[in-house]
C-alpha cells in the first residue's frame, strides 16, 4: 500500500513537472507572459546578448557608408549622435514595456494597433526587414568564409561566386539550428562569442592605428563625398546612423522580455547596442577612410595581413551567426502571437525552417541585395522610427506604462484592444503620416531631400510626426469610442 502511494506521489510529481516545462516553453516562446523567475538574463548577460547583436560586418559597413559622405572626425561625431538617439528612442518604445511585463513585443502592440492592427506591423517591421537582414548577414558570412579560403589558397576571393551561396546557406542552417534549441543555447552562444568580439574589434582598431596615427586619420577625406555642402553630407552621415539606431525596433524589444527586470531592459541597450555597435562602426568608417575599401571581408586582410586576417574573418563570420540567430528568435516568437491557430499549430522548428526558406532565395538567386545594404539600411527607418514614436506616445503618455495582461492574452474579438475589427484605424494612420513625412523630408532612394532635412534629419520629424498624431488623434477620438482601454 506504502509502495503504492509513493508511486503515486511520483507520478504525480513527475506529470507537474513535464507540465511546469510545458508553460515555461510556452512563456519563453512568447504564448504567455514570462514569470520574473522565468526569465533568464540579468544586466550584464544582457548587455553580452546585446553586444553580440550589434558587432556584426553590418556595422563595419555602416562605418563604411558614413565614410562616404564625411572624413573620420565628423563621421565619429555623426555615428556617436545618430546611434545614442535611435537606440534610446527605440528603447523606451520596446524594452520598457517587455521587460516590465515579460511580454512579448507583438502581443504588447495589440494594445497600440489592434489584434490584427499588429499583425499587419509584423508583416511590414519584422517578415519584409528580417527576412532581408537574415539573407544579408548570411551573404556576409560568406563573403567572410570565401575570403578565408582565398586567403588561405592565396587565390583570389570571388564574392558572389558559389562558394559564397555554399557558405550562406550553411549559416542560416546553423542558425536554424541553434535558435530551435530555444534561448537557453543563445544566450550561451551570447556569452561566449560576445566577449571574444569586444576584443576583436579593439585589435583592429590598435591595428589601423599601429599604421596611422590619430592626427593622420582624423585628416583623412570623406571617399566620395555626393555634395558640395559638407552640412548637408554630414546629415545624411547622421541620418544613416539614426537608421541604424532605429534599426533595432523588430528586436530588442522581445530580448528584453528574458530580463529580470525593466530597469535591466532598458540600460543594458546603451551599454551594449549603442557602444558595441558605435565601436564596430568606427573602426570600419577609420579603415574605410584609410584603405579606400568599405568591405571589411577585404580590408581586414589589408590591415591585418594573412595569417590575423585569416582569424579576422572566422571572427567576423561567427559574429553574424550570433546576429541572425537572435532576430530569428524575436521574429519567430513574435510570428506565434500574430499568426493563425494554423501558424502557432506548426512545430518551434519547422516554423523556424519555414521563415528561412525566403532568406534562402535571396542568397541563392539575389545575392547583388548586398550590394543595396545602404539604401537598404535607410529605408527601414522611415518605418522604424515612426513605430518609434507611436509606442513612446502610447505606452508612457496615453496609457502612463499600464498595460491589461489577460485583455492582451484573452479572446481578442469582444476585448478592450478590438478597436475596430482588430484594426485601430489611429495607429495605422499615424504610422501612415510618419512613413510619408520621412520620403517627404528625405527620400532613401534618390538622397533628395527638403532643405528642412539638413536642420532636422527625417528619422527625427518621422518619429514626432507619428507620435504626435497617435497621441492627439487617440485623445479626440479613441477614448468617445471605448476603444483600447485608455485609462
Amino acid at each position: 500500500m506504502t509502495d503504492h502511494v509513493a508511486l503515486e506521489h511520483i507520478s504525480t510529481l513527475k506529470t507537474e513537472q513535464e507540465e511546469a516545462a510545458r508553460n515555461r516553453a510556452a512563456a519563453e516562446r512568447g504564448d504567455a507572459p514570462l514569470l520574473p523567475s522565468e526569465r533568464l538574463w540579468g544586466f550584464w548577460e544582457f548587455t553580452y546578448a546585446n553586444s553580440a547583436l550589434a558587432i556584426a560586418t553590418w556595422a563595419f559597413l555602416i562605418g563604411g557608408s558614413v565614410g562616404l559622405f564625411v572624413g573620420p572626425k565628423e563621421g565619429i561625431a555623426a555615428i556617436i549622435i545618430g546611434n545614442i538617439v535611435g537606440v534610446v528612442l527605440t528603447a523606451l518604445a520596446t524594452t520598457t514595456m517587455t521587460g516590465r511585463y515579460g511580454v512579448e513585443q507583438f502581443v504588447a502592440l495589440r494594445s497600440q494597433f489592434g489584434y490584427n492592427g499588429s499583425r499587419v506591423v509584423y508583416v511590414l517591421a519584422v517578415v519584409i526587414l528580417t527576412m532581408g537582414w537574415l539573407a544579408v548577414l548570411a551573404m556576409m558570412f560568406g563573403r567572410s568564409i570565401d575570403g578565408l579560403m582565398a586567403l588561405s589558397a592565396g587565390e583570389a576571393a570571388n564574392p558572389t561566386g558559389a562558394k559564397m551561396i555554399i557558405a550562406a546557406i550553411g549559416a542560416i542552417l546553423l542558425t536554424w539550428f541553434i535558435v530551435a534549441k530555444g534561448p537557453t543555447s543563445i544566450k550561451f552562444f551570447n556569452m561566449v562569442v560576445s566577449p571574444a568580439l569586444v576584443l576583436l574589434m579593439v585589435a583592429m582598431l590598435y591595428l589601423i592605428l599601429s599604421h596611422h596615427s590619430i592626427g593622420e586619420l582624423l585628416a583623412l577625406p570623406a571617399l566620395a563625398p555626393p555634395f558640395e555642402d559638407k552640412t548637408l553630407n554630414f546629415i545624411v552621415a547622421v541620418e544613416v546612423n539614426l537608421a541604424a539606431g532605429f534599426s533595432w525596433w523588430p528586436y530588442i524589444g522581445n530580448l528584453a522580455r528574458l530580463t529580470k527586470n525593466e530597469r535591466t531592459a532598458f540600460w543594458p541597450n546603451v551599454l551594449g547596442i549603442f557602444a558595441a555597435a558605435a565601436l564596430g562602426e568606427i573602426v570600419g568608417l577609420l579603415a574605410a577612410v584609410a584603405l579606400g575599401e568599405s568591405d571589411p571581408t577585404i580590408w581586414m586582410t589589408k590591415i591585418a595581413g594573412p595569417m590575423i586576417g585569416i582569424v579576422a574573418l572566422l571572427f567576423v563570420a561567427f559574429a553574424n551567426m550570433t546576429s541572425m540567430a537572435n532576430i530569428l528568435y524575436t521574429s519567430i516568437v513574435g510570428l506565434r502571437q500574430v499568426g493563425t491557430a494554423s501558424v502557432r499549430a506548426i512545430s518551434w522548428g519547422a516554423i523556424l525552417f519555414l521563415f528561412c526558406l525566403i532568406p534562402f532565395g535571396l542568397v541563392v538567386f539575389y545575392p547583388q541585395m548586398y550590394d543595396g545594404f545602404f539604401i537598404f539600411l535607410v529605408w527601414t527607418s522611415a518605418l522604424n522610427s515612426a513605430l518609434a514614436g507611436i509606442g513612446i506616445a502610447d505606452y508612457f503618455f496615453l496609457r502612463g506604462q499600464k498595460l491589461d495582461m489577460r485583455s492582451l492574452h484573452g479572446p481578442q474579438e469582444n476585448g478592450p484592444y478590438r478597436f475596430w475589427a482588430g484594426f485601430n484605424p489611429i495607429g495605422l494612420f499615424a504610422l501612415a503620416v510618419g512613413f510619408i513625412v520621412y520620403v517627404a523630408v528625405f527620400n532613401p532612394q534618390t538622397l533628395a531631400s527638403l532643405p528642412a532635412f539638413k536642420y532636422l534629419t527625417a528619422s527625427v520629424p518621422s518619429c514626432l510626426a507619428a507620435g504626435a498624431t497617435h497621441y492627439v488623434l487617440t485623445r479626440l477620438f479613441a477614448r468617445g469610442r471605448g476603444w483600447g482601454q485608455y485609462p
